[in-house]
């Protein structure tokens, strides 16, 4: 006799989180010497930043008897200390100090996360198994430059793997159903010499035609430029943090050239947030296929999954198939 096959349900068919960076804070949240809760990858951290200046992300239970480092943790120089018995851990993630005893456990540690601050935003690197990063985040350099507006910022928690989220951006059909285009502007996605996939589409806005160029560096980073000629640009830039397999907040960054400031702006975040709110029911209710049923009009999907597959370690059960 042949069981039923398990019904498919968000907690039996998600994916592992994707190797790469990813946000865990903006910028400005961080002063010198602020320490901040996060919740990311399925783990509690601790995102502090030094009284040098330097922003650092920790696990965030002590190894002692399990406080939490973020939840009235103090900076000390640049060393996070324990709120229960002041330990305090260092760069490294290693203690470096217990008050009362001179002699410190060599298992007194916590793990460290790569960290880099760029583009506004503090991110943590991830690899499964540990390994060291193998690439930068990459560098937004329109954003700070004197051209162009200060950011537009706006967040949104997606209930949803961060992978359904980033593929929606290589599937033009459901821009018909879901967003309820009757017409899809002709483009192409292509991945490029760089790695990254690589969206090219031509649209008009308010009787001007224009170029989009959007630039996936990896599921959750990613760079949206659009074009309607010189002077008249707006980049919108958006990271994720994965906050368990089901959970993404996204961040989103919008910048504008001057010329075109007074124009654009509210309006464009404004459609952000409308197209990411019909996204929301289909997001909030499906599950992930691992091996999904490809139609030939698919290409575009079937060439992200190809892409993905290097965000994943290849014998992991729950990776990308």
């Amino acid at each position: 006799m042949e069981l039923i096959a398990v019904c498919d349900s968000k907690t039996n068919t998600a994916p592992d989180f994707p190797i790469g960076w990813w946000s865990v804070a903006r910028s400005h949240e961080l002063k010198p010497g602020d320490v901040k809760a996060v919740s990311a990858l399925d783990r509690e951290l601790v995102v502090y930043r030094t009284e040098s200046g330097e922003a650092r992300v920790h696990d965030a239970f002590c190894p002692h008897l399990g406080a939490h480092l973020g939840v009235n943790g103090k900076v000390v120089g640049e060393s996070i200390q324990c709120p229960f018995h002041g330990w305090q851990f260092g760069g490294d993630g290693k203690c470096n100090h217990i008050p009362y005893c001179d002699t410190i456990p060599t298992r007194a540690k916590v793990q460290n996360w790569p960290t880099s601050e760029v583009n506004g935003e503090i991110y943590m690197w991830f690899h499964p198994t540990g390994a060291e990063p193998d690439r930068e985040v990459p560098v937004i350099e329109q954003i700070g430059d004197e051209n162009w507006t200060e950011p537009r910022q706006v967040e949104f928690n997606i209930p949803v793997h961060i992978q359904d989220i980033a593929e929606n951006s290589c599937d033009p059909e459901h821009f018909q159903y879901v967003h309820k285009q009757n017409q899809t502007p002709p483009s192409s996605v292509e991945v490029e010499d760089d790695g990254a996939v690589h969206l090219r589409s031509e649209i008009e806005a308010q009787g001007m035609k224009g170029g989009l160029h959007a630039t996936m560096f990896q599921p959750g980073l990613a760079r949206v430029m659009t074009s309607y000629g010189p002077g008249a640009e707006m980049l919108v830039y958006n990271s994720a943090q994965p906050i368990s397999r089901n959970e993404t907040l996204l961040r989103w960054t919008l910048i504008v050239r001057n010329e075109i400031a007074e124009f654009v702006g509210d309006q464009v975040m404004d459609g952000i947030i409308e197209g990411l709110s019909d996204d929301y029911p289909i997001w909030e209710n499906k599950v992930h296929r691992r091996q999904p049923i490809f139609c030939k009009g698919d290409e575009t999907l079937v060439l992200f999954r190809k892409w993905v597959r290097q965000f994943y370690l290849p014998d992991s059960p729950r990776g990308q198939q």
